[in-house]
Formats: structure tokens, sequence, C-alpha cells
């Protein structure tokens, strides 16, 4: 097991008491700015990480005891944020091939489904400690793909992969999701839906938005998605479907490269960046609801 990972000494004073508010849903008086409703996108809890994780690629948050998992390109393992004791653990051993190049994770159930960047999921039981149970489903496009984002959608109990770029997109203006059905584990034969760039470009109004997903998760009050694009510093809102609702540049200093979200069942949002200009981060959002912002 790994010992203090995170760099406690940088955290600031009372953080364990907050970060056990959030996920208990206390509210946080803050006036709304520019960002998602219920959010302060300017006004993080900033978490720095130890170096074990300068790579971290996707996290996801594990209902069972409120911590959150998380991955790193270069590792062969999934690791566990222990956000109590402020520790990083091992939740599994490393049984993922070398150079697989993991990009995302969820976990479902007693199962983790971890994301391949040439589009591939590997599955695995949770906590696993050897390859016995593990298993590779490959979607099979032609060309030179490559993929950050995986997400659950419960209510069609699936997985779905957003193209960061995708061979067959170029020139068309779109970004394509496709679903992994969880019953028959099997992927769609045909595109799941696409998102249209130039309606990101739209709802920013600026024709210089890069969108290149990095990273997603359906909020679980509001039902919408969240994408964010390490690319560009954007952060999307869509419906499940991919239609945009909302899009919101995200400052680079507090996001220099943001390619893991996740949701506690409270809306409290987490978002992870890879180390860039110094230590990698776990950014901790709040959320507000109406009733608790006129407290």
């Amino acid at each position: 097991m790994m010992k203090m990972l995170f760099q406690k000494e940088c955290l600031p004073s009372g953080f364990l008491v907050f970060v056990c508010a959030l996920l208990f849903g206390m509210g946080c008086k803050q006036k709304q700015t520019i960002s998602p409703e219920g959010y302060r996108i300017d006004k993080p809890q900033i978490v720095p990480l130890g170096k074990v994780l300068n790579e971290i690629s996707g996290i996801c948050f594990n209902k069972e005891n409120g911590d959150l998992l998380a991955i790193s390109d270069s590792k062969e393992q999934v690791f566990e944020l222990d956000l109590r004791n402020i520790k990083l653990k091992d939740y599994t051993s490393k049984v993922v091939p070398k150079d697989s190049d993991l990009e995302d994770l969820v976990k479902v159930n007693a199962n983790l489904y971890l994301l391949m960047s040439r589009g591939e999921i590997v599955e695995l039981p949770e906590k696993a400690t050897d390859t016995a149970g593990m298993k590779t489903y490959a979607l099979n496009l032609g060309g030179v793909n490559d993929f950050e984002t995986l997400y659950y959608d419960p209510s069609i109990n699936s997985l779905v992969m957003l193209c960061k770029t995708c061979a067959h997109e170029k020139g068309s203006g779109t970004r394509t999701a496709y679903r992994f059905d969880l019953k028959t584990k099997t992927f769609d034969s045909t595109e799941f839906y696409t998102i249209s760039k130039d309606d990101v470009k739209a709802v920013l109004k600026t024709d210089n938005a890069k969108f290149d997903p990095s990273a997603a998760a359906i909020h679980p009050l509001n039902k919408r998605l969240y994408i964010l694009s390490s690319a560009g510093n954007l952060l999307v809102v869509t419906d499940t479907r991919g239609k945009v609702a909302e899009a919101y540049e995200l400052n680079p200093d507090l996001f220099p490269q943001a390619e893991g979200i996740a949701f506690a069942p409270n809306g409290t949002m987490f978002i992870s960046n890879e180390k860039k200009f110094g230590k990698p981060t776990l950014l901790v959002f709040p959320y507000q609801t109406e009733t608790e912002k006129k407290k």
C-alpha cells in the first residue's frame, strides 16, 4: 500500500471538515458567477496530489465508501483517493497490460471498466489482484482513433465512449459517441449520437473553440452530461444525447490539463488535472440547490 501520496503539508487547514461537509450535503454560501447552475467554477477547493498521479487521466466516484477511484496513463492499476484520511491507496494490483494507455474508468456494481485510448474497454472485478477475471472489448473502428472519455448512463444501463479525435470525423464538425450495452456486453453497430462542434462555438460565441472531449459524467441530480475538453479549456453541458445546452471557458491556471470528472450523489463535483506546469491537482466544487442558496 502506498502511503500519503497526497501532499498533506500543502492542504488548506480544515480540508477534512470541508470534504466531509461536501459529501454529506452541506451547502456553501457563495455568490454565483459564470458557471453551471449550482457551482462556482472559479472558486474550487484545490487538493495537491502526489507524483504517482502526475498523469492522472480519469476518476470516478465510489459509492461504497464515498472516495474516488483514479487511474494514471503510465500505471497498470487502479488507485483509491481516500478523501477522509488524505491518502492514496492501491485499489487493484498491477493487472493491466503495460502500454495500455489508460484514459478513463467507471465502476458499475462490482466491476471496473477501464478505457484504453485506442477504443477498447477492459473489464475487471473490483479490487482485482490478478488477471483471472479480465475481459477486453474492442470497438474496432477503422483508421487512427483516440478516446479519452468513458461514462456510465444508468438510464440505459450502458457505458458511453466519446471520441477525442476519430478518423471518420475529419471534416464532419462533430464528435461521436458509441454505446456499450452492459447487459449484452456488446457495442452498438452504429454511433449512439454526435455532438456538433459548431453548436459548442455558437453557445460560447466564438469560432475559435476547440472541443476534444477528455472526460465526462452525468450529473446525479439534473441528469445532464458534463463534458471536459482539456484542449480548449472547456466545460460543455449537454443532454444525454449530445444536444449542447451550455458551455464554459475554464481558467487554464486552475484547469491546466483537466482529464477527469466525477460527481458525488449530492452533486459535489470533482475535476482532476494532470501535472503540466506544477503538481497534479484535484479540484472540489460543492453543489448548491436553490433552497441552500436562500439560507
